[in-house]
């Protein structure tokens, strides 16, 4: 996922940059010109084409089942990092990187980020052998979570998060 800078906070767009074949990019700006579009919003209808021609293996009910990225995208979408995340994870996990992985087990087996009878914002859905996430938590957590799993990631096994309180 980007990262914004530390003293940005969170904005409303992210810097891309691409190095592209010259013909490409020519191709780009021609089709700008034609639609009057920016080179971004030719970019970004691009993208968005592909993902709605795109089936993406969508996890949903205990089944796979393959459904449009740009449908599926709209379920698992949030402003908020540590949302999107655990939505990833857990409609998409075959599409995890390894790093990734590590997280979601991080999450998944720190008994802080179940659901209790004191939670107030849980997960619409269980994990098997876990049940539903803590999805205030995990929020409350995110940074604290993300910097316990980069420091253990030489461990040859992951550990589970403990809330520094």
């Amino acid at each position: 996922m980007a990262k914004n800078k530390p003293s940005q906070g969170a904005r409303k767009t992210e810097t891309l940059t691409l190095r592209l074949d010259p013909k490409v990019k020519m191709m780009i700006e021609l089709i700008s010109r034609i639609r009057r579009q920016s080179i971004t919003g030719v970019v970004e209808a691009a993208i968005e084409g592909i993902a709605f021609d795109l089936d993406a293996p969508y996890f949903d009910d205990g089944e796979t089942h393959n459904y449009s990225l740009g449908v599926i995208f709209s379920e698992i979408w949030s402003t908020d990092e540590s949302e999107l995340f655990i939505n990833t994870c857990f409609r998409l996990p075959s599409l995890l990187t390894y790093e990734e992985q590590r997280l979601w087990e991080t999450i998944k087996i720190s008994p802080v980020f179940r659901e209790k009878p004191s939670s107030t914002l849980v997960t619409d859905w269980k994990i098997d052998g876990v049940g539903r996430l803590d999805k205030a938590m995990i929020r409350n957590f995110w940074s604290e979570l993300t910097e316990h799993v980069v420091d253990s990631r030489d461990n040859r096994t992951v550990s589970p998060f403990v809330p520094p309180y």
